[in-house]
């Protein structure tokens, strides 16, 4: 079945078509909340929230306006957002994350990448949250500018800007890279 398929099936209270809809899609929003926050503890409490949402609004979703999958990441920023707003600056945690290592260099490089997946992860909870997700949704997830740009509800000109301020502001708090290398 299709996503909208079971969406259709989930807002009319078929809890199988839920669960297999979260199944699908819980990696995608955790990555999402984890690289937006900064904290995995509350990204899994954010992931909560928005499969809870869902389930409760799934009948508003329209399967005109916009594919499921992007409806679902629209209401994991909206809550991301407003998870940002309530917290108070400088109180993210850092985030280790373990994704950007490849499972194969030794010891040594294991931990050189770890060091520099933290640097970044540090330097990218330094810019803006629009700026963040747009390269979160981007880069991290793998959405096209016309993707991220329907989840994020900006044109796809104001994707790309937020993108390119994003990187320069990256780049800025990151200096040169190589140099870690």
């Amino acid at each position: 079945m299709t996503d909208e398929e079971l969406a259709a099936r989930s807002a009319a209270g078929d809890g199988g078509a839920f669960r297999i809809l979260v199944g699908r899609h819980v990696d995608r929003v955790y990555g999402y909340c984890t690289r937006v926050t900064g904290n995995r503890t509350d990204a899994e409490d954010l992931v909560q929230d928005v499969f809870l949402r869902v389930w409760r609004n799934g009948h508003r979703w329209d399967g005109e306006r916009l594919p499921f999958e992007a409806w679902l990441m629209v209401l994991a920023r909206r809550i991301c957002i407003d998870y940002m707003r309530r917290k108070k600056p400088g109180s993210h945690v850092a985030l280790v994350d373990e994704m950007f290592v490849d499972p194969e260099p030794g010891p040594h490089e294991r931990a050189h990448e770890r060091s520099i997946a933290r640097k970044v992860q540090a330097a990218l909870m330094t810019l803006p949250v629009s700026q963040r997700s747009a390269i979160v949704l981007r880069y991290y997830q793998g959405y096209s500018n016309e993707e991220a740009a329907a989840i994020l509800e900006v044109t796809v000109y104001a994707l790309e800007s937020l993108l390119k301020r994003g990187r320069a502001n990256l780049q800025r708090v990151l200096g040169d890279l190589e140099k870690w290398q």
